[in-house]
């Protein structure tokens, strides 16, 4: 039996990557177990997903605590120790991060692949929702499950030009995935609180979770205040008629540029 737990954000659709899976498993003939674990948190909270593969009839029903593969959709998370808690000796990392796996912060006894899934996702989908390209990437660094089925299961769930659109993300994502190489980074597991250690409402500072920073145009800006009042977080003062960005408050929801009138606000993408 492969053992697999996912590590993602609220909005990157960790747990249906997950479910996906299963299904993909499904059509191969395989037995597949998919558990979802998040509770009230929202866009931008970390999320946990558990995987279990087999081609007998999976029994266990707890949670997967000493997984074989580890896959991380948000290259924050991806730069955390704590993604590698409980990964077996020689076990496997997938992780959504722009640069090559020799260049992956995080070291020990597992080897490693990455994929700029934010970049594929956003060539794509128009948005980083990265679920469906770090798949392309479990497909080909694993063998588990052909790429092929995934796609099938892609389309049963999104039918029609948003089905096609993941499709692409999945293919690009199979291209560009390197072979997994041994971890040669100074981070190691135990050197961090692990991420399910707090919860959203302990934290002082929610800026970890952001991928993308909303910077303003004030040239454009109006001063309709829609920003400060859709704000979820109170990461929006309001100095000289001007907005003013709070950075240790903002977790990148990006609902402020959606919601400007003026298309003032812009999301740049964080540097890793």
């Amino acid at each position: 039996m492969i053992e697999v737990r996912l590590h993602g954000r609220g909005g990157q659709g960790a747990v249906t990557a997950n479910e996906i899976l299963a299904e993909a498993a499904y059509y191969e003939g395989k037995y597949a177990q998919a558990i979802p674990m998040y509770g009230t948190e929202r866009r931008g909270a970390p999320v946990t997903a558990y995987l279990r593969l087999d081609d007998v009839r999976v029994r266990e029903r707890d949670l997967v605590h000493n997984p074989d593969i580890v896959v991380v959709l948000d290259p924050a998370i991806a730069q955390r120790p704590s993604i590698l808690e409980g990964l077996k000796e020689g076990g496997l990392v997938i992780a959504n991060y722009p640069y090559p796996p020799e260049r992956f912060p995080l070291g020990g006894d597992f080897m490693v692949t990455t994929v700029d899934a934010t970049a594929i996702a956003l060539e794509t989908l128009g948005r980083p929702i990265t679920n469906t390209a770090i798949l392309g990437a479990f497909s080909k660094v694993t063998g588990l499950v052909k790429v092929e089925s995934i796609e099938k299961a892609i389309l049963h769930r999104f039918p029609g030009s948003l089905g096609e659109m993941n499709v692409n993300a999945v293919k690009r994502a199979y291209e560009r995935t390197p072979p997994p190489v041994k971890a040669r980074g100074e981070m190691r597991k135990g050197e961090e609180v692990p991420l399910s250690g707090s919860g959203y409402g302990l934290i002082r500072s929610a800026a970890g979770w952001r991928t993308f920073r909303p910077v303003w145009n004030y040239d454009k800006c109006t001063g309709c205040r829609m920003c400060w009042i859709f704000c979820p977080d109170n990461a929006i003062d309001w100095v000289n008629e001007r907005p003013v960005w709070s950075y240790d408050k903002c977790k990148g929801c990006g609902i402020c540029v959606e919601e400007c009138p003026t298309k003032a606000i812009e999301f740049k993408r964080e540097e890793i």
